[in-house]
């Protein structure tokens, strides 16, 4: 994995960018995307404390708009 130019081990490193937010306890959901060329991305959507409903508002309005899929959905597009 290369970040900033800078080349770190996968296992060790995979949590970088998501597990502060576990860690402080934030409700936090990934909704699915594809990128044109078909490559996946994960978006985060991450809510004040004890606001689930909002993450959770956020992805299905995502999905409900064609931004986010499944990759079932994806492949099938």
């Amino acid at each position: 994995m290369k970040i900033n130019d800078v080349e770190l081990p996968v296992r060790p490193n995979i949590g970088l960018l998501t597990q502060p937010i576990s860690l402080i306890g934030l409700p936090v959901v990934v909704a699915p995307m594809w990128t044109r060329g078909g490559l996946p991305l994960g978006v985060q959507l991450i809510a004040p404390p004890w606001r689930e409903d909002i993450c959770l508002r956020a992805a299905w309005a995502l999905e409900q708009a064609g931004i986010a899929r499944s990759p079932v959905a994806a492949s099938a597009a």
